[in-house]
């Protein structure tokens, strides 16, 4: 079997989504195709409008025969820990041929990926000079490192100006960086950008754009942004109480959790920077949304989205020890969360070929690193459902989802 895996969020799961399963099914002449999906919580700090088996089930009504989970310790973390996971997991599959991810770039820009990949994998004395003139004069990282990619490699930067082109170096860095015996596919991106939110039917919007029309007009004001089956999905949930939509909750758990934390806990939040907690100290006084607190704490050299993310991880605990041994020792299982008939064949291979435990159904032994990735998901799935009107008890203990 030739398959091919897709990394995403499916936040919700919108047409260019669909667009992108069925036009790597038709490049890379796949049998079958693998979709791993963020958790709970996404690459962007934010909690998902619906949870990770809902967005599951959209995956395979759209095309996907089997859906594998990123977990929230990969997640919810910047592209590069988020791209390292995601391709570490598919490769450990044992089966995936190819990864197959979305860009704005044309045929002429896809060679600036493969220097641009080296030269990070490399790291030569002229990019690491360039990357610290530009971190000292007060820039983001990501900004930082793609105005250094740019003066080795003239039109980086424009070509790394939006997060799917961020993404899909980092896909390209890490199988290079593993030698994993793994093509990539670039798919162009067709419809509304990224970060647009406003969409009318008949178009590929945007996942912002999606969820700001639900977030104003209910279930019903998806209806002609995503395929009909994902309308369906998210109409249950939605109508269920089973959604997070809004943020006036969030806010006032991140506010809670900010309120009883010392400058010494705050500073010991993952990935957070020396400094900066001393301004989200502040700011949680003064703020009166978590859009303002995002406002007040975001800077040239610290975007809304870092932000975000600092946020998630003071809200599910995340320390920069844990963090660490995370990062440097990477996925500890393969998880299943949907599967059709193609998919339940996939998987009677991946027993056979997977270099991680596979995990079909929840409980059972596990080795001590896996358990401690477990209980975070657990406890961050947990987390996510006090923000809905209707929380499950105990989700994490649902099995994987066979589907038609």
């Amino acid at each position: 079997m030739k398959i091919a895996g897709i990394t995403a969020e499916y936040n919700p799961l919108h047409g260019g989504h669909q667009y992108h399963i069925r036009k790597t099914r038709q490049c890379a002449r796949a049998d079958a195709i693998i979709a791993l999906i963020s958790s709970n919580f996404t690459q962007r700090g934010e909690p998902s409008i619906i949870d990770k088996r809902a967005r599951a089930g959209m995956a395979v009504a759209c095309g996907a025969d089997l859906v594998l989970e990123l977990s929230c310790v990969f997640s919810c973390r910047n592209a590069g820990i988020f791209a390292n996971a995601a391709v570490d997991i598919l490769a450990a599959t044992g089966l995936v041929d190819i990864v197959s991810f979305g860009t704005e770039a044309d045929d002429e820009k896809i060679k600036i990926f493969e220097e641009a990949a080296r030269v990070l994998n490399d790291e030569p004395d002229e990019f690491r000079e360039a990357l610290k003139k530009f971190l000292d004069e007060g820039h983001s990282f990501v900004q930082s490192r793609s105005m250094a990619l740019d003066a080795l490699i003239p039109g980086a930067l424009t070509l790394l100006s939006t997060p799917n082109n961020n993404l899909a170096l980092a896909y390209i860095k890490r199988i290079r960086e593993k030698n994993y015996e793994i093509e990539t596919l670039h798919i162009h991106r067709t419809g509304a950008g990224f970060h647009d939110r406003e969409a009318e039917p008949g178009e590929h919007a945007s996942a912002a754009s999606v969820r700001a029309a639900i977030g104003q007009g209910g279930a019903p004001a998806a209806r002609g942004l995503v395929p009909e089956a994902c309308a369906e999905i998210l109409s249950s949930e939605i109508l269920g109480g089973h959604a997070v939509i809004g943020r006036d909750r969030l806010w006032r758990a991140i506010k809670q959790a900010a309120l009883r934390s010392s400058r010494d806990d705050m500073a010991d939040i993952a990935e957070m920077r020396e400094g900066l907690e001393n301004r989200m100290r502040r700011a949680v006084y003064e703020a009166s949304s978590l859009d303002d607190f995002v406002g007040l704490c975001t800077s040239r050299r610290y975007p809304a989205g870092r932000i975000q993310r600092y946020c998630v991880h003071l809200l599910l605990n995340l320390r920069q020890e844990r963090s660490g041994i995370f990062q440097e020792r990477g996925p500890a299982y393969i998880r299943v969360l949907a599967a059709n008939d193609a998919g339940r064949d996939v998987l009677k291979l991946m027993r056979k070929t997977a270099s991680l435990p596979l995990l079909s159904k929840p409980g059972g032994k596990m080795a001590r690193y896996a358990s401690e990735i477990m209980r975070f998901e657990r406890a961050a799935t947990e987390i996510w459902e006090t923000l809905t009107d209707c929380p499950r008890h105990n989700a994490e203990s649902l099995t994987y989802a066979v589907m038609k």
